[in-house]
């Protein structure tokens, strides 16, 4: 008998990389019934059951008390096997399903608890109160939970103690997704790039200001905006809003290297962010933040360059070596290229994330 998959998110879009692209397709390529209950419209897109719960809220607020009160309902009337959530916002309603005997897994993206004391919607002296709060109602809920995934292994070590099933699943790339781009870098514009949300603490500021002392190389940004966005005054910035994966492919193919200067914050140190993949995958050299992890995987592996994330100069100098040094720029792209393909790839965590499946279906649910 085939079994039914939900995933719910009231967060995060429909075709979200990690929750669709990824996990999903994944599931749904390997004989399982998938339904994923998300903002939008119905529709069946890939063997994927897409429940729509309409336009989600510009409210945070909103957002958290009706909508994903919305999700749920439409998940829970699914009568799945297995439900396996994405947002910290559903834990009530995930308690409300073990109750019920189903089984239930939490994808934990971030370090929620870290990330809580870099919001700036918080005030500063309620932030440290937050983040222990919901650290302490967390952990409650994640031993109640049949298994935790984890997007790093940093997070994962946080819940060790408390599930005795924890599984980091990396968000590496899919390869039939990005496109390794082999035009000579020396044939291309002089441009670089930073593909993905747009704020001030993932760098938007101090990749703007490092382009100021620029005037032959042109910085690309694609991706949402904050509210909070600073704005472009400088003519060699280009943002051209959100993309689709052909879109971004395209960029990649025009670019001769990405940046990700994430800000030094709590969430951001031991996080390994997707785009980081997705330009080595496409060929791309790096310029990134100098955090221990991060300089292990980039310098590592010979594919980039990391500086201080706080100095535009140090920026500014990477950018201009990398453009002025395509064979340099090349040999670094193909050496990530080398890298994603042997070992930092989807394919490998396909395997792990059915594996996990496998065990959860066959063996008793926790009980609370």
């Amino acid at each position: 008998m085939i079994k039914k998959i939900c995933h719910m998110t009231s967060v995060h879009s429909w075709n979200d990389t990690r929750i669709y692209l990824k996990e999903c397709r994944s599931l749904a390529l390997a004989g399982y019934e998938v339904w994923l209950v998300a903002e939008g419209k119905d529709q069946n897109v890939n063997g994927i059951n897409i429940v729509g719960c309409g336009d989600k809220p510009t409210s945070r607020r909103e957002r958290m008390r009706y909508f994903a009160k919305k999700v749920c309902d439409k998940a829970f009337a699914l009568d799945c096997d297995i439900y396996h959530f994405h947002d910290p916002e559903l834990i009530p309603y995930a308690l409300k399903l073990k109750k019920c005997g189903k089984k239930v897994i939490f994808d934990i993206h971030e370090d929620v608890s870290g990330q809580i004391l870099s919001k700036d919607y918080i005030p500063l002296p309620l932030r440290y109160i937050i983040s222990k709060l919901y650290s302490y109602y967390e952990l409650y809920a994640i031993k109640k939970m049949d298994a935790v995934i984890t997007a790093t292994p940093h997070i994962a070590s946080l819940f060790y103690t408390t599930n005795s099933v924890v599984e980091v699943i990396n968000n590496y790339p899919l390869f039939d997704d990005i496109i390794f781009q082999d035009k000579e870098f020396s044939e291309r514009e002089r441009n670089i790039c930073y593909t993905g949300s747009i704020n001030d603490i993932r760098g938007e500021k101090i990749m703007i200001d490092a382009m100021k002392g620029i005037k032959d190389i042109s910085l690309i940004l694609a991706g949402p905006r904050d509210e909070s966005s600073v704005g472009y005054d400088c003519d060699n910035v280009n943002y051209t809003g959100k993309y689709t994966r052909a879109e971004v492919n395209e960029i990649y193919k025009k670019c001769r290297a990405g940046l990700i200067i994430f800000q030094p914050e709590p969430n951001h140190i031991n996080a390994k962010p997707n785009k980081m993949f997705e330009y080595m995958a496409s060929g791309l050299p790096i310029v990134c933040s100098d955090f221990q992890l991060w300089r292990e995987i980039v310098e590592g592996n010979g594919c980039g360059i990391c500086v201080d994330p706080t100095n535009p100069q140090e920026v500014r100098e990477a950018c201009t070596y990398l453009v002025n040094n395509p064979d340099v720029a090349q040999a670094m792209g193909r050496r990530g290229y080398d890298v994603v393909k042997n070992k930092f790839n989807w394919n490998n965590e396909e395997k792990k994330l059915l594996d996990l499946y496998n065990r959860i279906l066959s063996n008793g649910s926790v009980s609370l």
